[in-house]
């Protein structure tokens, strides 16, 4: 059961045993002839009102003590008995949980849903024990599994809107301390379109292995006397990968070797039942082999067909981005007041803009600034040397980062 944020606010003493309050040890009346007796030289009835007495007997003041339950006041008054957080249920919330503030200051955000992080985290940890799933189907601003992250729960975020998914990725980025590929890869995005650029230039045994699975086929693991073949279809059909552009003729020619030789009964077969011999990925096929491919159909009866990367999973090109900078005034004490300008261009619109001013590149991008409709941030800089990181997002999920380094030193240099 969780304690309200007042509650928390009693337990405002603290030793080594954690958090506490203190509660009095002396209360006004008789309790069974005891009224007056003293305990470590204190009288109660010299506590400014006769008649008072301890609320337990002395022995058992003796054995609070002794486990350290007393509290001492440093002023000399009357001491008091410590009551610790931990041992406290705490009082049930009720319907009305009007202690909680609305999101404003440097929570927010911008977006225009957003929740109260500290009413998500009560939600959490009433709901779910670490190690949990928590599942958010309409994400929003992202503030449940940026929470459910922090509170190290396992979660699942899901959202029609390519905003919602990128700007709960960037508090993910925002909250980390160390932002490495290790936690990069501690959970996956999954968006409506692929960057060209990533899945080109991406690892080759991890591509070939991705793209197999999404036509519906099984990777070959070995990467062994393979025959050419980097996969292959649930019938044992095989598929070969090339991770370029342009695939010749040559290409062709080799694979339809191999297939012969991978496996000839099932050869045998897919010609007989006007099946293809074998599928070929790639991001684009030169003349020679859509030719090639077409020769082999009309002359031999054999069928090879040509995949490219986009007509099994959506791809688009990746937004660009530039910075300008302006000197927009100085103060007194030398400082500059930079007005920062990003321009992105897409063949999808720009959604916005997100800028890291402290941008390490040890520890990936981590916004300063989530939310940037306009793509305009001013900042007040002093002398010296600054890295600043600027992201761009588009319609399609996809983003350009662009990172420029300043001086300023009388006047202000991009020195990158």
């Amino acid at each position: 059961m969780e304690l309200s944020q007042a509650s928390k606010d009693l337990y405002n003493n603290e030793d080594k045993k954690g958090k506490f309050q203190t509660v009095p040890l002396l209360v006004s009346g008789k309790r069974n002839g005891e009224t007056g007796k003293i305990w470590k030289g204190i009288n109660p009835n010299k506590q400014g009102k006769e008649g008072m007495h301890w609320v337990t007997t002395l022995d058992k003041l003796d054995e609070y003590d002794a486990q350290g339950l007393v509290y001492f006041p440093k002023n000399g008054a009357t001491p008091r008995l410590k009551y610790y957080l931990e041992q406290s249920p705490g009082v049930p919330l009720g319907e009305i949980w009007d202690d909680i503030k609305l999101v404003q200051g440097k929570e927010s955000i911008g977006y225009p849903t957003q929740k109260p992080i500290a009413l998500l985290e009560r939600i959490i940890k009433c709901a779910s024990n670490e190690g949990e799933l928590v599942l958010d189907p309409f994400m929003g601003g992202g503030t449940t599994i940026a929470v459910a992250d922090k509170l190290n729960r396992s979660w699942i975020g899901i959202d029609q809107s390519v905003q919602a998914v990128k700007v709960a990725e960037l508090r993910l980025q925002q909250q980390t301390d160390l932002f490495t590929a290790l936690y990069a890869n501690s959970y996956t995005l999954q968006l409506y379109k692929y960057d060209y650029d990533m899945l080109r230039y991406q690892n080759a045994f991890e591509f070939e292995s991705w793209i197999v699975g999404q036509l519906g086929g099984a990777s070959n693991a070995k990467q062994r006397n393979d025959f050419g073949s980097d996969g292959k279809m649930p019938d044992g059909t095989p598929i070969q990968v090339k991770r370029s552009d342009s695939i010749g003729r040559n290409v062709v020619d080799n694979f339809f070797a191999a297939v012969q030789r991978y496996d000839k009964k099932l050869f045998e077969k897919n010609i007989a039942e006007k099946k293809p011999v074998g599928y070929i990925i790639a991001f684009s096929f030169g003349r020679g082999a859509v030719e090639e491919v077409a020769r082999l159909k009309l002359s031999e009866n054999v069928a090879i067909n040509l995949m490219k990367v986009e007509d099994i999973v959506p791809v688009a090109k990746k937004p660009t981005i530039a910075i300008e900078i302006n000197e927009l005034s100085r103060n007194e004490n030398g400082a500059r007041e930079i007005e920062f300008i990003a321009t992105g261009k897409s063949e999808a619109s720009i959604e916005f803009y997100s800028w890291d001013f402290d941008y390490q590149a040890d520890r990936g991008f981590k916004p300063s600034v989530i939310m940037d409709r306009e793509g305009i941030q001013k900042r007040l800089l002093k002398a010296g040397f600054y890295s600043v990181a600027v992201k761009v997002v588009d319609n399609d999920g996809l983003e350009s980062v662009e990172v420029i380094k300043l001086k300023v030193n009388g006047v202000v240099e991009i020195t990158s």
